[in-house]
This record gives structure tokens, C-alpha cells and sequence, in this order.
């Protein structure tokens, strides 16, 4: 294989941009090769549009024979069941974020990806952003030293009511699977997950505050690591103006980033050794030095999508590393299912996640609080993953 041909499956906003990107690549190792949709004038328009065939039916363009490989673009509840039937019909998939709603479905897909030695990556593209690749390898190199607090605050995810009204999905439980922290916060959670590592245990809060919508909108978290070592996440799509802070907080010193900036603060002596070694009785250490350097940043930011599809591609052809493989995408989904029990249960709860308490927790929601917007999505693409496992 020199050349990967992608077929788009879902034609709405992630989708559109996924075939137009492709589409407009100078990237010779990648072609749109087909598109699909069950909205009719939808398909066809985007047919004429890239000069590729269309398809109603998934299924029919994964076994036309066009493509190599499947992007996912459609509502989460069906990640699962198109990625399956796509590795079924031989090909390789990358999916839109998150991998699923809940965790099961999403552990299905890794798991079928892995048994028919299929490919499986996620659009998770803010792991290309420069200032997070560094940040990354500063925090594996031990700049900060052993890492005892992790806290990260995204509130620049703001949408407006509008938003929400756009889709019929969107916003709802039997559409959606849940609002900030299933649809937008994914890419920051991953981030969180890859940086700073895996929690132990969450518990926190979810509110509904400013939309009307079935779902949350803001998300406070604290996230246990044990012997004292903390997390906290902030996440929200009812805040103006938007920030972002990432800051990583170790035995050697403190990582910021803010403001499309990466600052690095080192200690003279690591806190280990000067918080017991200093000989000042007062509050405080004056005698300890802290020395603050702003990071050297690539000129390109990253945080492309195509990035992550050429990087698949590579991967397929030459069998270098993807951005981030579906098994690894799994961690995101595992803090966001943990968020939601945590927050809508009122108690802590230890990760790994366990699957059958996050489906009963998703069907309660939507019984409580569904109002039939999201036309049964949950139960449909829950239906046929059903069916499809035991064939």
C-alpha cells in the first residue's frame, strides 16, 4: 500500500471537514475515495461536490471495494457498531471522538479492531498541538520531577443555545450520551490522561446552568491518585471568555500552560530535600530559589485534523506510530463515564469503570429527563452492537 483511500461515513460538520480536507490534500499517501450518508440529498451533494461516489449504506461502501479504510463521523452511539462492521469488512478505522458514549461499546470496538488485526485510531487532534507534544516530553523527562498535582480548567469549549438546537442529537442523552464531558472536554480528558497519568478514583459535580438541555453544561472534579497526589478538572460550555490553564505541579518545579504559551519554573532544591533540609523556622522559604523560563514552541501549532489522518496513513504504510490508537482513547472515555457516575450518583468512584453501571446510569438519565429529541439513538445503535457480538 502506498496510498490509503478514505471513505467518510456521516456528513455533518466533523464529517464535511474530514472530506473536504482530504479533498483538498496535497498529501499523495491519502485520497477521499467515497462518502456516506442517510440523508439522500446530503450524500449526493457531497458526491458531486468531491467527485467521489455516495453512499446511503454504510455497509454498501464498506464492501464496494473503494476504500481502505473508514472515518466515523456519525453520532457516538454508532461509532461502535460502524467501526465494527467496518474492521468486519476488512477495513481499518478511525474514529471521531469519543470512541463511544460508554465504555463498553467503546472496549468492543478495540477489542474486534485487535482480534481481525484491523487498525483502530481516534480523532483526539489537540494531542498534535506542539505546545502539548512538549509539555508531554517535558513531564516524561522529569523536568518537574515526580508529579503530585495535576489541574487543568477548559472553559474556552462556550456554546450557545443555538448550538445545541442545530441537531437533534445533540444536547440529549438518548442522542448524545451526555453534553461537556461526552462532546467537547474529550480532547482536554485525553490530554489530562496522557500528561498527568491515570486517577485512582473521581468524585465531583455536574450542573446543568445556563442551556436548555438535557444534559450538563459544567463539570467540577477532583481526581485521586493516592499518597496524597491530586487532580482537579474544570469543564464548561457556559463560560465567557474562554481560558485554558494546564499546570503540572512536581517535586522540582511547576509547568504552566496558558495563554498559548508553555512556562517552566525549577526549584534550586527539590521540595523533598529543602522542606526538610531548609533550617528556616518561619513560614515559608526564602532561601529556596525558583527560577521561570517560557518554553521554545515549534512555529506550527498543530491541532490539525488532518494531521491525525495523514498520521494514520503513515501508520497503515509504513508502521510508524499513530497519534493516539483506539486503546489509548480509551482512557478519556474512562474519566468521562467515571465524571458522570461520580457526579450524578453523588459518590466516588474507582476507575476502571465498570460497564453495566454506566448503561444503567445513561438509561435512568434518559428516562428521567429525555424529552424525545434525540429519536432513540441510544437504543438503536445499542440494538444492533447487540447483534452484531453475537453473530
Amino acid at each position: 500500500m502506498n496510498k490509503v483511500r478514505f471513505g467518510v461515513v456521516g456528513l455533518g460538520t466533523m464529517g464535511g471537514i474530514h472530506a473536504w480536507q482530504l479533498s483538498e490534500s496535497k498529501n499523495r499517501s491519502i485520497a477521499l475515495a467515497a462518502v456516506c450518508d442517510i440523508v439522500a440529498d446530503k450524500a449526493e451533494k457531497a458526491g458531486q461536490q468531491w467527485k467521489v461516489p455516495h453512499f446511503l449504506d454504510a455497509q454498501a461502501m464498506f464492501d464496494s471495494g473503494l476504500i481502505d479504510a473508514a472515518i466515523i463521523a456519525v453520532p457516538h452511539y454508532w461509532h461502535a457498531p460502524l467501526a465494527i462492521r467496518a474492521a468486519r469488512a476488512g477495513l481499518h478505522v478511525l474514529c471521531e471522538k469519543p470512541m463511544a458514549s460508554t465504555i463498553g461499546p467503546a472496549r468492543a470496538m478495540v477489542a474486534e479492531c485487535k482480534k481481525l488485526r484491523k487498525a483502530l485510531g481516534c480523532v483526539l487532534h489537540h494531542r498534535s498541538r506542539s505546545i502539548m507534544i512538549k509539555m508531554k516530553d517535558l513531564v516524561a523527562r522529569g523536568a518537574v520531577g515526580e508529579v503530585f498535582r495535576a489541574q487543568l480548567v477548559c472553559s474556552n469549549w462556550f456554546r450557545t443555545q443555538a448550538y445545541y438546537d442545530s441537531g437533534a442529537w445533540r444536547g440529549t442523552w438518548d442522542g448524545e450520551g451526555g453534553g461537556v464531558l461526552i462532546n467537547q472536554a474529550p480532547h482536554h480528558l485525553d490530554l489530562f490522561a496522557w500528561i498527568a497519568g491515570m486517577p485512582k478514583r473521581v468524585l465531583g459535580l455536574l450542573s446543568t446552568r445556563a442551556h436548555k438541555i438535557e444534559v450538563e453544561d459544567t463539570a467540577n472534579f477532583l481526581l485521586d491518585y493516592g499518597k496524597g497526589k491530586v487532580g482537579y478538572i474544570y469543564a464548561t460550555t457556559a463560560e465567557e471568555p474562554g481560558y485554558e490553564q494546564f499546570m503540572i505541579c512536581g517535586d522540582k518545579g511547576t509547568l504552566i500552560c496558558e495563554g498559548g504559551k508553555l512556562k517552566l519554573g525549577k526549584l534550586s532544591v527539590p521540595i523533598s530535600k529543602h522542606i526538610m533540609g531548609s533550617t528556616q523556622a518561619g513560614a515559608g522559604g526564602a532561601e529556596q530559589g525558583i527560577e521561570w523560563t517560557e518554553v521554545a514552541l515549534p512555529k506550527d501549532e498543530g491541532g490539525r485534523h488532518i494531521q491525525m489522518v495523514e498520521a494514520f496513513a503513515k501508520h497503515l504504510i509504513k508502521g510508524t506510530p499513530m497519534y493516539i490508537t483506539g486503546e489509548e482513547a480509551l482512557n478519556e472515555l474512562e474519566l468521562s463515564n467515571a465524571m458522570y457516575l461520580a457526579g450524578y450518583e453523588g459518590r466516588t468512584v474507582e476507575l476502571p469503570v465498570q460497564a453495566d453501571q454506566i448503561d444503567r446510569l445513561i438509561r435512568r438519565l434518559e428516562k428521567k429527563h429525555s424529552t424525545g429529541k434525540g429519536q432513540g439513538i441510544r437504543k438503536r445503535a445499542t440494538a444492533d452492537l447487540k447483534k452484531l457480538l453475537n453473530q
